[in-house]
């Protein structure tokens, strides 16, 4: 793999995880002026955007490589 696509790739998740937190903090802002008090709930998932964004593009990735490979046979 060539070094220019490899600080791409790193480029891309640093950004993806930076976004996650920044939305985490403003969710959590949000929610706790919501409830009142302070607790985990459903924000805690924009810290898993790394992983969910790496998931969803392999998925993607594989279906349309196996729609490619039908066309062929």
């Amino acid at each position: 793999m060539k070094f220019n696509r490899v600080i791409g790739i790193v480029a891309k998740y640093i950004l993806l995880t930076g976004g996650g937190v920044l939305l985490y903090i403003l969710a959590a802002k949000y929610a706790l002026a919501e409830r009142g008090y302070f607790a985990a709930g459903g924000e805690v998932f924009f810290l898993l955007l790394p992983v969910l964004y790496y998931v969803v593009a392999t998925v993607i990735r594989d279906y349309i490589r196996d729609i490619k490979d039908r066309k062929k046979h």
